[in-house]
């Protein structure tokens, strides 16, 4: 029933070392990237999309929408969210935005698209 490598009284420890080994590999897969910085370009288009550049060295990308879920954000988190970045813009504060899953690096992404997979926005 064990492996002859296993003594039968260490199965279980060995168990709770090979689950915690596994936890541990795959944990860095849960993490967010966060693109941290000062706003430099702030906007909303006449649709409602809210448009950001700036933090960690971001494109110009759209977030979501103002009137509207776009990119699987709902309307009032997008207020809140543009809320965020227009407080931290006025008063020239660092704000992150996180993406999970993660991304390569916060300039690779797509510039007047979409970033995909916004997760948070969070003001320091």
């Amino acid at each position: 029933m064990y492996p002859k490598f296993i003594q039968r009284n260490n199965y279980e420890s060995f168990k709770k070392i090979s689950v915690s080994l596994i936890f541990l590999v795959s944990l860095p897969a849960f993490a967010d990237s966060f693109c941290t910085g000062k706003v430099t370009k702030l906007g909303v288009g006449r649709h409602g999309v809210v448009y950001v550049s700036g933090p960690g060295g971001l494109p110009v990308v759209y977030l979501c929408n103002l009137q509207g879920k776009s990119n699987g954000i709902e309307t009032e988190s997008c207020k809140a969210m543009y809320s965020s970045l227009l407080a931290a813009k006025a008063q020239n504060k660092t704000v992150s935005i996180t993406f999970n899953p993660s991304i390569g690096s916060c300039s690779e992404l797509g510039s007047w698209r979409y970033a995909q997979n916004v997760n948070w926005v969070i003001s320091e």
